[in-house]
């Protein structure tokens, strides 16, 4: 029998989805990838994939039960969201991409001594960060622009009573 695995859980427009690494690969569950592209039928998504992108996965939850689930691997994104077309697919991708999967493959990695990608909350939204020899390290186009402002402030004289 598969050992239960605690999957890391990522959130899109309140939307969780559950990931593990098997084999140095990302896996995601079939039914939380559905509900981010709007396909609430698994099967259909399931349905033509090839057998090395589909498999049944043991989950471990926080109350210690356990869930055998159908996940997809990172190909098996990649082809559902080429075959389920929709716009809002392209910051999807971009998200998984620059977020999701270094972040997953981050925390699964061994070794200590390297830079690991966080996520952090900050001003009601989530920032990539890397954890760095003890330090928090935040890209440039994630921190706050602050624009000069050009017009030069109206001086007031003050009114002369006579």
């Amino acid at each position: 029998m598969q050992e239960a695995l605690t999957p890391l859980i990522f959130h899109r427009h309140t939307n969780p989805l559950r990931a593990v690494i098997l084999d140095d690969q990302p896996w995601f569950v079939a039914t939380d990838f559905g509900r981010l592209i709007g396909e609430r039928r698994t099967e259909r998504l399931c349905r033509r994939m090839d057998p090395d992108q589909l498999r049944t996965v043991r989950l471990r939850h926080t109350d210690d039960s356990e869930e055998d689930v159908l996940a997809l691997s990172e190909s098996g994104l990649y082809k559902t969201l080429f075959r389920f077309h929709h716009p809002e697919h392209r910051a999807l991708r971009l998200w998984l991409n620059r977020d999701v999967i270094p972040l997953l493959r981050d925390h699964y990695r061994a070794t200590g001594n390297q830079p690991r990608r966080l996520l952090m909350t900050w001003a009601n939204t989530r920032v990539g960060v890397l954890d760095w020899q003890g330090e928090i390290w935040v890209p440039l186009n994630a921190l706050p622009t602050f624009t000069a402002c050009t017009d030069k402030p109206k001086r007031r004289w003050p009114r002369l009573l006579y």
